[in-house]
């Protein structure tokens, strides 16, 4: 027996990201970037710089993803369909600023990021006014209970980072490692997810519009205006939402996957609600609900009135149809009408036709008798006896006649 030829790619899949073994007392930073497939050469130069002036040992910056580490710091790289994630790790008294340096010269358009920082367990409650001012903080016990989380979502003026703290309360290493993730992922996807919101937006307008000419265009099929310049118009109006549907299906269908992985990330946090605060949960339902129930509409309403336009041209080629089989009825009426008057004008003809052989017949026979028979006195009978016989002769014809045209008749 031998190995599947995809089965060493499909056995590595489940162990291609792992989760990193993290203690408290540490600081983090997460980059979410878009970026162009074309710049990934440039950005494998950048990364293989940014691994030099960290001491980090050299590792294949090519694959889509890489973890190294010293004893101060370590990267974590991903890279996704159309961003790529950056993560540093700061695991000594480094400072922080020297890493908000480094990665500005990483190529693609900045889209989120994260500061993260995991105090220790005999750490004090942090000041949650120094910290976040007066915005609204949401925090919650997570991992039951193993960990206390606070941030407010709001990206800093200085440098775009939403800030998170983290005390720890009685986290494993890899516990401290899934926590980081999912909370730097629910940002990430946070952002990715509503790169979808402007787009519908965007489209709302046109839908609305594209519906009322719809509804214009049902209301004239149902008083029977013209089938054909209606039947047009629809084409027109399902060309441009084919047209919206090919500029928007993908970034919709993203927008749909990165929400399940926020509503992923938040479920296993498994958070538990702290007096006073409003948890991860609540606050992405309150604030992230209203614009994920807006995309989800937009992609809606495209197929939606994608059905309706559909059946809405069923109904006039349907009325086209009828109209059709209604001209062939006319047809075929008209067809049938000529026959009825040709019979009867064949009829009216009969006597014609009659009167004709009867006298063709009259006169063969009489030629016949003239020319047999010598005698005059049996000639002049039979010829007497000919001529009687001219009515039974115009009845015997007129017989057969009617005979053969009987079943033309009746069709």
């Amino acid at each position: 027996m031998q190995n599947h030829p995809l089965r060493a790619q499909i056995t590595s899949e489940v162990h291609a990201r792992p989760f990193q073994r993290l203690q408290p007392g540490m600081r983090l930073l997460h980059i979410a970037s878009v970026y162009q497939h074309d710049d990934s050469g440039r950005l494998d130069e950048t990364l293989c710089s940014l691994l030099q002036s960290l001491q980090l040992v050299d590792t294949d910056v090519g694959t889509p993803f890489f973890y190294v580490s010293n004893e101060k710091v370590a990267v974590r790289y991903e890279a996704h369909n159309e961003f790529y994630t950056i993560t540093l790790y700061q695991f000594s008294q480094a400072i922080m600023e020297e890493f908000h340096s480094l990665w500005r010269t990483l190529p693609g358009e900045f889209l989120s990021g994260v500061e993260i920082v995991f105090n220790p367990r005999d750490a004090e409650k942090p000041d949650l006014k120094t910290i976040f001012g007066s915005r609204q903080v949401s925090g919650a016990e997570v991992m039951g209970g193993a960990a206390k989380v606070w941030t407010d979502f709001h990206p800093s003026a200085e440098d775009g980072f939403v800030k998170i703290v983290v005390n720890d309360v009685n986290l494993k290493a890899f516990q401290a490692g899934r926590l980081m993730q999912r909370l730097c992922e629910i940002e990430t996807y946070r952002h990715t997810a509503l790169l979808a919101l402007p787009v519908a937006q965007e489209q709302m307008p046109k839908l609305t519009d594209m519906d009322q000419q719809l509804a214009e265009i049902t209301h004239e099929i149902a008083a029977n205006n013209n089938a054909n310049e209606l039947l047009s118009k629809l084409m027109q109006l399902a060309a441009q939402v084919e047209e919206i549907s090919a500029e928007t299906a993908n970034r919709f269908s993203a927008t749909q996957a990165y929400f399940a992985v926020v509503d992923s990330r938040i479920n296993e946090l498994r958070e538990s609600r702290i007096q006073g605060l409003q948890t991860v949960a609540q606050f992405m339902e309150r604030r992230l609900d209203p614009a994920k129930r807006t995309c989800l509409a937009a992609n809606d309403r495209i197929e939606r009135l994608s059905r309706r336009i559909a059946r809405a041209t069923e109904l006039i080629r349907s009325q086209v149809d009828l109209s059709i089989e209604k001209q062939n009825q006319q047809l075929l009426e008209g067809l049938n009408d000529r026959a009825r008057r040709q019979l009867r004008l064949q009829a009216k003809l009969e006597s014609f036709t009659i009167i004709v052989v009867t006298y063709y017949a009259f006169d063969l026979l009489e030629r016949t008798i003239r020319n047999t028979v010598s005698v005059d006195a049996i000639r002049d009978t039979a010829l007497m006896f000919l001529s009687f016989s001219v009515p039974l002769m115009a009845g015997v014809l007129w017989w057969y006649v009617r005979r053969l045209l009987k079943h033309y008749s009746e069709d």
